[in-house]
């Protein structure tokens, strides 16, 4: 029998242990244990002249240049497929055009390709796969997955995050987005998987801050203390976007976690 003293300390603690059950699980504490590495990020895959963003060159470009992630980005077809491209038509980077979603996956497979490699869009199924057997060969790098635009309902998220989790790569994957809301919907499905915010300016992460596990923020906004700040509160901080040598040198200086950039060979240079 549970004595009245027992009952009233259960009555106490059940309040503050919701409350603590539904906080976001730390980044830092969960990029500990999960070894997920954002320092070198190749944004839109690393593209080059020659290789397109958002392909599987360009991917295996950044890799073999010294990209420890690539950051890449997550659209839906008009039969809700997953594929991976940055804008919301399939114009500029393709052969084909109007909008994604007036394409299904199969008809965008057999009539378009992209421009610079000739090859069909990539699914992120293709990726995943990709990058689950260059974990299994003992060469990991780190997934950062943009899911872009703002109707990510939750059977859609679902969908992502189970994807992630059948190719075994939970720990070594974040999902990024503009939007806490499905920041939020990832973090239910998936406390282990990491998760970015993608920020203009320090208002939103003030406005945000204790909601998700990081931040992808530009280099100009980022201070010391900022950093700092955020980083004890295990907090992962990323420079996004960051292209030249005086962003580079300022996200050094104030101690990010990590850069987020296109031109990975020259930041590796740089570096040393």
């Amino acid at each position: 029998m549970m004595s009245a003293v027992s009952r009233a300390l259960t009555l106490l603690l059940t309040p503050v242990l919701s409350l603590v059950l539904a906080l976001p699980l730390s980044a830092a504490a969960a990029d500990a244990d999960a070894g997920r590495d954002f320092s070198v990020t190749a944004h839109r895959g690393g593209p080059t002249r020659s290789l397109g963003e958002n392909t599987m060159a360009a991917f295996k470009h950044s890799l073999r240049s010294g990209a420890t992630a690539l950051e890449t980005d997550v659209r839906r077809t008009k039969d809700d497929e997953l594929v991976v491209l940055h804008d919301s038509g399939v114009g500029r980077t393709t052969t084909c055009t109007g909008p994604i979603g007036a394409w299904t996956r199969r008809r965008l497979d057999r009539r378009c390709v992209e421009r610079t490699t000739r090859k069909p869009v990539p699914h992120v199924e293709e990726l995943l796969a990709f990058a689950a057997v260059r974990a299994e060969r003992g060469s990991p790098f780190s997934l950062m997955l943009e899911l872009k635009g703002s109707n990510w309902s939750v059977i859609q998220v679902r969908r992502v995050v189970n994807l992630v989790k059948d190719a075994g790569l939970v720990e070594l994957t974040a999902i990024s987005s503009l939007r806490p809301t499905v920041l939020e919907r990832v973090r239910r499905l998936s406390p282990r998987m990491g998760n970015q915010l993608i920020v203009g300016g320090w208002r939103k992460v003030r406005q945000t801050r204790g909601l998700v596990g990081g931040y992808n923020v530009p280099a100009r906004v980022l201070t010391e203390q900022r950093v700092r700040r955020l980083q004890r509160r295990g907090v992962v901080v990323l420079g996004g976007y960051a292209q030249t040598r005086s962003e580079w040198r300022r996200l050094s200086r104030v101690g990010a976690d990590g850069v987020v950039t296109t031109d990975v060979a020259g930041y590796r240079a740089w570096l040393g």
